[in-house]
């Protein structure tokens, strides 16, 4: 595993394969940013994907 560089053609297929907003998750709550279930991330008594909650992190840092 190289972290900078070219990536493997053999890592290619297992990240593709991830998806963070697939069926499985921790709570059946639908997400606060994008009203798709299930969620990863309980926070703020919201529940969020981790993906929409860094999205919210990097929105409301420009708001500083």
């Amino acid at each position: 595993m190289e972290i900078f560089g070219k990536k493997e053609e053999g890592n290619k297929n297992t990240s593709e394969s991830k998806d963070e907003d697939s069926s499985s998750g921790k709570y059946g709550e639908q997400c606060s940013l994008c009203g798709k279930a299930p969620t990863d991330k309980h926070w703020a008594g919201q529940y969020f994907h981790k993906k929409c909650f860094r999205r919210m992190k990097k929105g409301a840092k420009g708001m500083i």
